[in-house]
């Protein structure tokens, strides 16, 4: 693989020497950039693959109790109705916090 890069680069340099570096940089961030944006697709489909796994029963909330989702961060709060999963949902790059309230 090393020995490849030698001759890759020295192309490189007589390409960007006679024609222009654009000519060496812009195959270089597309690259970057198609590369970013498929590690971004599979982190997408490794964090959903667990709930596929997950029983898709979703069970409405008893009327005697009332739960809320607050985001530390700034603070937003969602009002569950319909319990799909266990697991939170994220607000801000974090998980949202949990609160049950038992109404009488």
């Amino acid at each position: 693989m090393i020995l490849l890069l030698v001759p890759l680069a020295a192309v490189a340099v007589i390409v960007g020497i006679n024609w222009g570096w654009q000519w060496v940089l812009a195959p270089l961030l597309g690259l970057a950039l198609l590369r970013w944006l498929l590690g971004s697709l599979r982190a997408l489909v490794t964090d959903a693959k667990h709930l596929e796994a997950q029983e898709a029963t979703a069970t409405p909330v008893g009327s005697d109790e009332r739960t809320l989702f607050w985001c530390e961060e700034c603070g937003t709060e969602v009002l569950l109705l319909i319990r799909g999963t266990a697991r939170a949902p994220s607000h801000c790059g974090q998980r949202m916090h949990e609160r049950t309230e038992i109404l009488s």
